[in-house]
Formats: C-alpha cells, sequence, structure tokens
C-alpha cells in the first residue's frame, strides 16, 4: 500500500499592521520583517494581516520596516499571547517624512526605566459608557451619531470622571447594537456617562527612548498621555497646539502600581524628558 504523508498547517503567529494615528490597517505590499535579526516571509493574506504558519512558537525578536512608517520592534513572548491564534497587532508610526498634506505633532525624548506610552485625544469620544454588566463583561454603550455603535480598533481608554486618568480596555467586539464585549473585568469602580477614546500608542525602546506622534488634522489636539516609568502608571495633560513641554516628571498621581516594583529605588539616572512638541 502507498504511504501518504498528512501536512498539517499549524499557525504561530498573525500580525496585524495598523497605523496608530487614524487605527486603520495599513496594506502596504512594501513590508519587511525580520526574526531576530533574520529576513522572514510571512504569508500575506490581505488588508494589513501577515501569518507566519510551521515556524515554531519559540520567543523572539520582529522587526517590522514599513514604507512610510517608522520601524516596529517588539518582544514576541507567547506566554503573553492567545495560545489558539497567536496575535500581534503592530501599531505603526508614520513617519515625518511620509507626510501627504497634514503635518505631524511628535514627542520624543528619553526616560529611563520608561516602559510603555500611550494616548487618547480628550476631544474625540468614540461612544459612551451608559452600563457595566461584571459578570458578562458587557458594557451599554451609547453614540451621539447613531443607534449601532461599532468600535473598530481593540484598544480603548475609558476616561474617568477627574479627567485626569483613563482605564485601559480591550474590546472584543459587539454584542448588539449598543453593546461591546470587553477581554477582561474593569478594575476601577464604574460609573455612568463616561467617555471612551481610541488609544494611540508610541514607541519606547530598551534604553527609554520614546516617540509619540499623532496627526495635524485642524481639530482639538489636547492629549491625556498615559506612561508607565518603573511599573508605575502616570498620566499628563499635553496640548499640542501651545506648543510647550511635556515633562515625563510631572503627572497625575493614579495609585497605580506594578505590585512587584513597590519599593523606590534610589539613585536613579536624571530623566532627560522634556520634550518640544514639533509641529
Amino acid at each position: 500500500m502507498e504511504a501518504f504523508a498528512v501536512l498539517r498547517a499549524k499557525l504561530d503567529l498573525l500580525v496585524r499592521l495598523v497605523d496608530t494615528t487614524t487605527g486603520a490597517t495599513v496594506d502596504e505590499r512594501n513590508v519587511l520583517f525580520m526574526r531576530d535579526e533574520r529576513k522572514v516571509r510571512p504569508e500575506e493574506r490581505g488588508n494589513g494581516n501577515y501569518v507566519f504558519i510551521n515556524t515554531g512558537r519559540e520567543d523572539f525578536l520582529m522587526r517590522i520596516k514599513v514604507a512610510g512608517f517608522e520601524e516596529y520592534v517588539t518582544h514576541i513572548r507567547y506566554e503573553e499571547l492567545d495560545a489558539n491564534i497567536p496575535e500581534c497587532v503592530a501599531f505603526l508610526i508614520p513617519s515625518e517624512k511620509a507626510k501627504r498634506g497634514e503635518g505631524f505633532f511628535s514627542l520624543s525624548g528619553n526616560l529611563p526605566f520608561l516602559e510603555a506610552l500611550e494616548a487618547i485625544n480628550l476631544s474625540r469620544i468614540a461612544c459612551t459608557a451608559n452600563e457595566y454588566t461584571p459578570k458578562k463583561l458587557l458594557m451599554n454603550v451609547f453614540s451621539s451619531a447613531g443607534a449601532w455603535v461599532t468600535l473598530e480598533g481593540k484598544y480603548y481608554g475609558l476616561l474617568q470622571p477627574d479627567k485626569q486618568s483613563y482605564e485601559k480596555i480591550e474590546v472584543l467586539g459587539n454584542e448588539g447594537p449598543q453593546n461591546i464585549k470587553l477581554k477582561s473585568p474593569l478594575e476601577k469602580e464604574f460609573t455612568s456617562n463616561l467617555p471612551i477614546m481610541r488609544i494611540i500608542f508610541g514607541s519606547v525602546n530598551d534604553d527609554g527612548d520614546y516617540l509619540l506622534r499623532v496627526r495635524d488634522d485642524g481639530g482639538d489636539q489636547t492629549y491625556l498621555v498615559r506612561y508607565v516609568v518603573d511599573g508605575e502608571v502616570k498620566f499628563q495633560v499635553v496640548d499640542f497646539y501651545e506648543g510647550g513641554e511635556l515633562d515625563l516628571n510631572k503627572a497625575f498621581p493614579t495609585g497605580e502600581s506594578d505590585p512587584e516594583n513597590t519599593e523606590e529605588a534610589e539613585g536613579e539616572p536624571e530623566a532627560e524628558s522634556k520634550t518640544e512638541v514639533k509641529g
């Protein structure tokens, strides 16, 4: 009897390319992937989606170079990803050299022990939270634009009543015209009529160099910036139109911290954190 080999395809990583300033997928053909400094070619599935098939699930450093965007660098750690469909959403920052009719505002600098940097635009409300059902992880929302609320992205900020901080939420999808499903329970106490805004992600490297860039589309440019330094979450409001400085040493207290890093570090290097807003 003739023997037949059975070939099974296993999805080891799904990568989605997203313009972090707009939330739109990046469907660009000029894309280069590198896995631990080696060029690799994942399969293109269209609409900014790429898949790694039968490549194994060992952690690695991934670099993505896309025409018109800054290089994207991230550590793929499988213990942090979904076991069934490991997914990495690559939030790409547009390059200043690729202006297409509109400019950008940028925050860049260096802050030792900086771990994450992101922001929400305080005037661009995607929808408003009305009710929250913890057991079902459902949030009832409404929008002035119409009855059916559709959130295109995954990551949003739930603005707190003091308007000086927000809770980061991950949206799995819609369940009905006015309900969204959350991935995990809220950590803060819920009150009704809380605005929800899409998160714009910045980049931070292992040396503390950071970059946050937003588009100058003529609208309100007041952002609430969220950043994590040595496990502590901090917030600060910045108006890009004022052209001032963002001082990452001054922030609104939140009481949030990494439980594994509660002791204050001694002798930390001074942060180069005052950053000019560039238009």
